[in-house]
């Protein structure tokens, strides 16, 4: 699929369709699977500190009733952002990081996402520090990623028109249109331009996030080449991948060093122009089923 159509598919999706409800289930299901993740979720708050493996049991309960919703199509940044919630507090830390990782697609910037992420992340063994040269690049070009990108893409289109617009004008009307206006058109169209195709193109490999403990890193794509590192590492480390198999897949994490891992040990994280993707097909299908 071009560049120039993912764009598009994205634009159409924030603009005219921001959540799309499921052929599965019908809303009165869906809110009685979402209040029973809330009541299972705040049963595990409450025994936490007297009755943990009772809690432990209502926590993964609530995951289980959210995961439903997101697996019917329900996804947005507040639903993702309470199954990365009730995940951490069962002790998934793999499956509770790709959740959020999901979440902050759709609310960048939130303090309280911020902050759970960053949890999370903390209670993660062993640690990957990215490298210093990953470090400053992030520093350079992050400005950006506390704006949601349906955001920036509108931005984007507000300077380009406008930009055209003054140049239009100008050329039309007699009285001269001041320079600075269409040169501040401009830049706006730039800025929010690089923006975008930053996020959408910046990066081509996936990000994942491993969802299995005591999982073995190898120099190859079979068990029978040597461990990368001495030690196993477990659940909640982040990774970039760089080559998809059907068994193994071989990744990059964010000290710069790369292996290989089982593909089912990993939980893939799915990328914003994914999700746009996903829910154009869906509302698409969806129209072509109505009889």
């Amino acid at each position: 699929m071009s560049w120039l159509l993912k764009i598009l598919l994205l634009t159409v999706v924030c603009v005219t369709t921001p959540s799309l409800a499921s052929d599965a289930l019908s809303p009165e299901q869906l809110h009685t699977i979402l209040e029973q993740g809330h009541t299972a979720f705040a049963e595990g708050s409450a025994m936490r500190d007297t009755n943990p493996d009772a809690a432990h049991t209502h926590f993964l309960r609530a995951a289980d009733r959210w995961s439903l919703l997101v697996q019917d199509g329900v996804i947005n940044g507040p639903l993702l952002y309470d199954l990365g919630n009730a995940w951490v507090q069962a002790g998934d830390l793999g499956q509770g990081i790709a959740a959020y990782l999901r979440a902050e697609q759709y609310m960048p910037g939130d303090p309280r996402l911020a902050e759970n992420l960053a949890h999370a992340r903390s209670l993660v063994s062993p640690q990957f520090a990215p490298d210093s040269t990953q470090a400053l690049f992030g520093r350079l070009t992050g400005w950006h990623d506390g704006w949601s990108i349906s955001t920036r893409l509108l931005l984007f289109a507000i300077g380009w028109v406008g930009f055209w617009t003054v140049l239009i004008l100008g050329n039309l009307m007699t009285a001269a249109i001041p320079r600075w206006v269409g040169g501040l058109t401009s830049i706006v169209a730039v800025v929010f331009g690089i923006s975008v195709t930053l996020t959408l193109f910046g990066d081509t490999g996936a990000v994942g996030v491993l969802i299995q403990d005591d999982v073995m890193v190898r120099k190859g794509n079979a068990d029978s080449y040597t461990p990368q590192f001495v030690a196993p590492i477990n659940g909640g480390v982040e990774f970039r991948i760089l080559e998809s198999q059907p068994v193994w897949l071989h990744v990059e994490f964010q000290n710069g060093e790369d292996g290989w891992i089982p593909r089912d040990a990993a939980e893939f994280v799915v990328l914003p122009i994914e999700a746009a993707e996903s829910q154009v097909w869906q509302q698409a299908n969806a129209s072509h089923a109505q009889p």
